[in-house]
């Protein structure tokens, strides 16, 4: 059976097939040179997909609405849609390999599901909920760094070493990342030196081991305006971490950034 359709209407062909299964959307025209490359090559991909996902075609010249709706500056373009929404696009006539490959990275899966639910829990600070999510796949695919190294990124709030473990021979920002918070989340009471900055420090840890991000912020701030320097800089090092993790355009990042800019200088 062919996967390949051509488009008749766009919101019964494509919104809301989308629902039920992937459709991978070909803006071209019979005049243009690399559409003629790709489209094959396309047509190809669908039949072998065997259902996992659907093609329909729609030729710019014929459907010109649906080409300015969708802000087609040239073609090819190519849009996957899932769920009646765009989740991907790219433009131009990819070779064979590299199309293959931006078709395993972007198509909706069980385990990609998953990865997004894990990071979703892990920006909300839900790390149990993040966790339990992660170890069936960490088990699953032993050798995928990116699973294993949001499972870290779970498991550090709760025990650093662990996490750390966990890590063994691989490298990245991720990576870095949970090395950052082990650091800080390692930092006990009977290490610290009395200082004013003590107190907001230790608060702040503990509202960071419980995922309440915002809270912890405030608190590590704190500690910076008392001084910046205390603990190797502790505070200041957790609130970058926390940055990071969230995000540069989470609300509390965007809430608090300014905030720890004045503090850290």
């Amino acid at each position: 059976m062919s996967g390949r359709f051509d488009v008749t209407d766009f919101t019964r062909d494509v919104l809301v097939r989308s629902a039920t299964v992937p459709v991978l959307v070909d803006f071209w025209a019979s005049w243009c040179g690399p559409c003629k490359m790709l489209g094959p090559v396309l047509e190809k991909l669908a039949d072998e997909a065997n259902g996992r996902w659907t093609l329909v075609k729609v030729d710019t010249d014929r459907h010109q609405d649906l080409a300015a709706e969708y802000a087609i500056r040239g073609i090819p373009d190519v849009r996957l849609f899932h769920g009646g929404k765009q989740i991907a696009q790219f433009s131009g006539a990819l070779p064979e390999p590299h199309l293959r490959r931006w078709l395993e990275e972007n198509l909706p899966s069980p385990t990609r599901a998953a990865l997004d639910q894990a990071r979703a829990a892990l920006a909300a600070g839900r790390f149990a909920e993040a966790e339990s999510l992660l170890t069936p796949l960490a088990v699953e695919r032993p050798g995928d760094r990116d699973v294993i190294a949001l499972l870290a990124r779970a498991i550090v709030f709760r025990d650093p070493d662990a996490a750390l473990a966990r890590l063994q021979g691989l490298a990245g920002d991720d990576v870095d990342l949970v090395r950052s918070f082990a650091l800080v989340l390692k930092i006990r009471a009977e290490d610290l030196q009395e200082s004013s900055a003590r107190t907001p420090l230790l608060a702040g840890l503990a509202e960071l081991r419980a995922g309440r991000f915002a809270e912890a912020l405030r608190l590590f701030i704190a500690a910076m305006e008392e001084s910046v320097r205390y603990a190797d800089a502790a505070a200041k090092r957790a609130c970058l971490a926390i940055f990071k993790h969230l995000g540069t355009h989470h609300p509390i990042t965007l809430e608090f950034h300014r905030r720890f800019s004045m503090a850290a200088t």
